[in-house]
C-alpha cells in the first residue's frame, strides 16, 4: 500500500492495488499557490463554482483513489498540455483568472505539477496492468446544473456517462452494468436518473491520454450534478454528499468485482 500527497503539491493519493481500478476525482482541488494569489482576478465564490466539490470525499476511502489538491484554475489536468494554463477568459468559461498574468517560472511550475500527477497515473496503471492484464479507471467530476439548463437541457441528469472515446464494441457489456450501478444508487428526496452523453460527451484530455496507455485500459468518465451542494454559495448538502459518496463507493467495488467483467477475486 502507498498513501501520501505528491511533493509537489498537486494531488494525494491511497493505492493498495488489491483490485484493477483507480477513481480518481481531477477537479476537486481548490488549492491556489501562494506566489499565484496576489495575481488572480478570480474571486472565492467563481472558483468554487468551476471546481468540482466534493468529488475527493465521494472516492476517499476506496483501495485505489487519486485526488487533486489543486485548482484547475492554476491548471485543468482535463486539457491538453498546451491548454492547460487558464491564462485567457477563452480557457476559463469565459471568465478572467488573472489580473496579472504569472511569469514564466510560475508556468513551468505548473505544467511541472500537470506532468507530475500524469507520470504518477501512468505508473500506477502499469502496476494493476502486470498484476491484473486489465485495468478500469473511474474518472468521478460534478458539473452545475444550472449551466446546463441554460443551454436548454430542462431536466439534467444526476448522473452521467460520457462514452464518446470508448470502444464501444469491445467495453459494450461493461458500460451497460456501470449505468445500471448507477441507475441504482438511492439519495435522499431525489430521484436518481442516468444519461449517457448527453450533458457531457467524456471527450476531454484525461479519458483520451489515459485509454491512449493500452487498449486493457477502461476510462469512465462519470459526471455527477450538483445535486448534493448549492452551486452558487458552495455549502454542500451532508446528507446527501454522504449519500452519494456511499452509492458510489458501492457501484465501483459491485462493478470491477462483477464475474461478467473480471471474474472472481
Amino acid at each position: 500500500m502507498i498513501q501520501g500527497t505528491d511533493p509537489l503539491g498537486g494531488f494525494a493519493y491511497h493505492l493498495d492495488f488489491s483490485l484493477p481500478f483507480i477513481a480518481v476525482a481531477i477537479h476537486s482541488g481548490d488549492h491556489v499557490r501562494k506566489e499565484l494569489q496576489p495575481l488572480m482576478a478570480l474571486d472565492s465564490d467563481q472558483q468554487r463554482f468551476e471546481e468540482d466539490t466534493g468529488t475527493d470525499l465521494m472516492i476517499k476511502g476506496l483501495g485505489n483513489a487519486v485526488w487533486a489538491l489543486e485548482s484547475r484554475a492554476v491548471y485543468d489536468l482535463n486539457r491538453s498540455r498546451e491548454m492547460a494554463l487558464p491564462l485567457t477568459p477563452e480557457k476559463f468559461w469565459g471568465t478572467r483568472v488573472y489580473k496579472t498574468l504569472p511569469d514564466p517560472e510560475m508556468n513551468k511550475k505548473s505544467l511541472k505539477n500537470y506532468e507530475s500527477f500524469y507520470g504518477f497515473m501512468e505508473s500506477c496503471i502499469a502496476r494493476l496492468l502486470k498484476r491484473f492484464g486489465i485495468c478500469i479507471v473511474y474518472d468521478i467530476h460534478s458539473y452545475n446544473i444550472s449551466r446546463q439548463k441554460a443551454k436548454g437541457i430542462k431536466s439534467v441528469p444526476v448522473f452521467n456517462l460520457g462514452t464518446a472515446l470508448l470502444d464501444q464494441s469491445k467495453w459494450k457489456n461493461d458500460i451497460e452494468l456501470w449505468l445500471e450501478q448507477l441507475g441504482a444508487i438511492s439519495l435522499p428526496k431525489i430521484k436518481t436518473s442516468v444519461a449517457q452523453n448527453l450533458v457531457f460527451l467524456g471527450k476531454a484530455e484525461f479519458c483520451r491520454r489515459i485509454c491512449s496507455l493500452d487498449d486493457r485500459i477502461l476510462v469512465l468518465p462519470t459526471e455527477v450534478s450538483k445535486v448534493y451542494m448549492d452551486e452558487i454559495k458552495g455549502n454542500v448538502y451532508p446528507d446527501v454528499l454522504n449519500a452519494v459518496k456511499n452509492g458510489l463507493q458501492n457501484a465501483i467495488l459491485s462493478h470491477v468485482r462483477s464475474k461478467k467483467i473480471w471474474g472472481p477475486f
